[in-house]
């Protein structure tokens, strides 16, 4: 009796040490996963230089990012997400410009703030 609660205490411990490395999958929703789709067809579309496509995939981030950011303001500290609306707006300027490089790099500050938030 005394090795089988040794052994499920042993297992407990395993999957709580796995869980717990991993917790990022376990908040992350199929919803929240939309933010990444979006950041994804956003560089496809800088990277094609379609500039007025781009504009209005950012309207649609920003649309699904105020529908998550309750969750995002859970999961991070307020300069996170504050951060994270700044970056979106210099993006919107960038892509305004028609500037690449700078759109790109936003875009990965963006992608990384939401990874960095929902991976914590």
């Amino acid at each position: 009796m005394g090795k089988r609660i040794t052994f499920i205490l042993g297992l407990c411990l395993v999957f709580l040490t796995i869980s717990g490395c991993n917790v990022g999958d376990l908040v992350k929703t199929e919803k929240d996963e939309l933010l990444f789709t979006k950041i994804s067809e956003l560089q496809h579309l800088i990277e094609k230089e379609e500039w007025d496509n781009a504009l209005e995939n950012i309207r649609e981030f920003e649309n699904t990012y105020s529908k998550r950011k309750w969750k995002v303001q859970l999961l991070a500290a307020l300069d996170d997400y504050k951060d994270i609306e700044l970056e979106v707006e210099l993006l919107k300027e960038n892509v305004k410009d028609e500037d690449q490089v700078e759109s790109l790099i936003r875009l990965r500050q963006i992608h990384y703030r939401l990874n960095f938030i929902y991976h914590m």
